[in-house]
């Protein structure tokens, strides 16, 4: 039997996504309860980069946050804002 394990795409940011992840991470951490949100941007870099997909980072990070793996309220808000995605609800639009 052979022992040879399949091969993860290679994940690589762009510098534009690194830079945009060093700037909002300090973003975040000059906030309130940013320390939060930051962990919480963290944990998304890290499942990014355990997904076995091969979509680029910003639309990894935005299908993530949509589908609530924030898990606490104020990092959601926080992420929300950081990413473009805190667009109003129809009640708060009308």
């Amino acid at each position: 039997m052979s022992n040879v394990t399949a091969a993860l795409p290679r994940k690589v940011l762009t510098s534009d996504e690194r830079d945009f992840l060093k700037q909002g991470n300090r973003l975040l951490l000059d906030k309130p309860n940013g320390r939060i949100a930051a962990a919480a941007l963290m944990d998304l870099v890290a499942d990014w980069g355990n997904h076995r997909g091969s979509l680029g980072f910003l639309d990894y990070a935005r299908r993530w946050i949509t589908e609530g793996h924030a898990k606490n309220k104020i990092a959601d808000k926080m992420l929300r804002e950081l990413f473009g995605l805190n667009e109003p609800t129809p009640r708060k639009a009308a």
